[in-house]
C-alpha cells in the first residue's frame, strides 16, 4: 500500500500529464480535453459524458494503470512524461543519486563527461548571471539542492564558510520566486503543490541541522 508522500506525488505526476496533454490538444478545459479524447478514440470511449477526467485535473486522484495506457496509444510519450515529468521535474524532485547527476550534466553547458564540479557551477552561475529562464531552469536548481542535500550537506565553499547546500537552496528558491516559472507550474496544476515539497524539505535540512542556516 503505498503512503501518503507517494499517493501525493503519483497525483502531481498524473494532474500535471493531463495538463500537458491538454495543451498538445490545443483546448483550454477538461470538458474540451475529454471531448478531444473521445473523438481520438474513434467512438470507443464516453469520458465527457462520465466526466471520467474531472478528478484527475482537478488533483483529486491519480490516473490508473489502465488509463494511463490507453493516453498512451494515443500519445507515445505519455509514460515517459509521466514518470519524468516537464523539463524532467519529477527526475530532480525525486530521482535517485545517478538521476541527479545526470539531470546536473544535461545543463545546456554541459556534456556527460563533464566534471561533476563544473557542471555545478554552470547552473549557478546561470541563475547567478541571467536569473531563471524557464521550468528547466527549476529543474537544475533542485538537481543541484538535492544532490548537495543528500551527498555533502555539511560541506563548505572554501575561504568564505558558506553551505554548499544552504546556497543550492538559494537557486530554487530565485526559481520558485520567478514568473515565468510560476507560470509554467500554474499552467500544469501543481504550482502549490510542488511550492510546498521544495519547502518542505528544506524546513527537514534546517530542523536536522538548525546551525545550517547561519552559514547558508
Amino acid at each position: 500500500m503505498k503512503t501518503t508522500a507517494e499517493r501525493q506525488r503519483e497525483i502531481t505526476r498524473s494532474m500535471a500529464l493531463v495538463h500537458m496533454l491538454r495543451d498538445r490538444m490545443g483546448v483550454t478545459s477538461v470538458y474540451g480535453f475529454a471531448g478531444r479524447y473521445d473523438g481520438m478514440m474513434q467512438g470507443t470511449s464516453n469520458t465527457q459524458e462520465s466526466k471520467k477526467w474531472r478528478p484527475v485535473f482537478s488533483g483529486k486522484q491519480p490516473l490508473t494503470a489502465r488509463t494511463l495506457a490507453s493516453l498512451s496509444e494515443l500519445f507515445p510519450d505519455a509514460p515517459l512524461l509521466h514518470q519524468d515529468g516537464p523539463a524532467n521535474l519529477w527526475r530532480a524532485m525525486w530521482g535517485d543519486i545517478s538521476a541527479l547527476i545526470t539531470c546536473i550534466r544535461s545543463h545546456p553547458k554541459c556534456s556527460p563527461q563533464t566534471p561533476l564540479h563544473l557542471a555545478e557551477k554552470s547552473i549557478e552561475a546561470e541563475l547567478l548571471c541571467a536569473g531563471p529562464a524557464n521550468l528547466a531552469t527549476l529543474t537544475y536548481a533542485v538537481a543541484l539542492y538535492r544532490l548537495r542535500r543528500e551527498m555533502e550537506p555539511d560541506a563548505r565553499i572554501d575561504g568564505y564558510g558558506l553551505n554548499l547546500t544552504g546556497c543550492a537552496w538559494r537557486c530554487v528558491e530565485t526559481c520558485l520566486k520567478d514568473d515565468a516559472v510560476t507560470r509554467e507550474l500554474e499552467s500544469l496544476g501543481v504550482q502549490e503543490w510542488i511550492t510546498d515539497e521544495l519547502e518542505n524539505m528544506e524546513k527537514q535540512r534546517i530542523k536536522a541541522k538548525p546551525r545550517a542556516r547561519l552559514f547558508d
